[in-house]
């Protein structure tokens, strides 16, 4: 990527950190400088080659895009119906994805432009931005995938514990530049104690950061949505160990 990627100057920290303490989760908007926001949107934006993610009664599975969507129409609307059943009761994700933790650390695309927005998620800037603004001082790297959400994609409720892991945080770098909020695609924080829902909407150049364990979930997106849900998505770690 020609563009040098690079974080914005801000005045707010006192704000987020507060917010966040208060909350366990902020969103900081305007988070990169405009060019580097447009650089990776336009890298996102033109990226032929997606997989397809989502649980299949607790496995993960990931298969080319291109070929499950060509699957003959009964074949594949069998897929999608049995997908949408286990979401009715259980843990279930469907979108599409790029593996940048993976392909950056097995080396599998050396050269690519993904090791550059890997490297930069990971660069002491970012990593020390949500030190500061979480107050998680353990932070130690992050990893990473990019993630568009189209119709009829969603992830459903669940709180991202993971023992082992070293999670500490949450991120979602939105990187979306036109979405309309009956779209759907929004990351939500219900309360069932007080019998009320948080929603975050796709909003470009915004990182949303939460503290870990937290519920959430991406809502559905719509039929009718016109666009692609971009973001880079990942957990901030205190630990190498077992991270895969």
């Amino acid at each position: 990527m020609k563009t040098d990627l690079q974080i914005a100057a801000r005045d707010d920290l006192a704000h987020l950190q507060h917010y966040f303490a208060a909350h366990n989760r902020v969103q900081i908007s305007d988070v990169l400088t405009q060019d580097t926001a447009q650089a990776l949107l336009h890298a996102l934006k033109n990226q032929q080659q997606w997989n397809i993610v989502w649980n299949e009664q607790g496995k993960h599975v990931d298969m080319d895009f291109d070929g499950v969507m060509q699957l003959p129409s009964a074949q594949l609307s069998a897929l999608i119906d049995k997908i949408y059943r286990q979401a009715s009761d259980d843990f279930q994700y469907f979108y599409a994805n790029i593996p940048l933790y993976d392909i950056y650390q097995h080396n599998r695309l050396p050269g690519h432009f993904f090791n550059t927005i890997y490297q930069f998620i990971n660069s002491e800037p970012l990593l020390e931005l949500a030190r500061r603004v979480t107050g998680f001082d353990q932070i130690e790297f992050a990893d990473a995938q990019i993630t568009r959400y189209s119709a009829g994609h969603f992830l459903t409720q669940h709180d991202d514990d993971v023992k082992g892991k070293g999670r500490l945080a949450a991120y979602v770098l939105n990187l979306t530049p036109t979405w309309r909020p009956d779209w759907g695609g929004a990351l939500v924080f219900p309360d069932a104690e007080r019998g009320f829902s948080e929603a975050l909407y796709p909003c470009f150049n915004a990182l949303n950061l939460f503290a870990v364990p937290q519920n959430h979930l991406v809502s559905m997106v719509s039929s009718f949505a016109t666009e692609h849900r971009y973001s880079i998505t990942g957990w901030l770690r205190s630990s190498r160990e077992k991270s895969d």
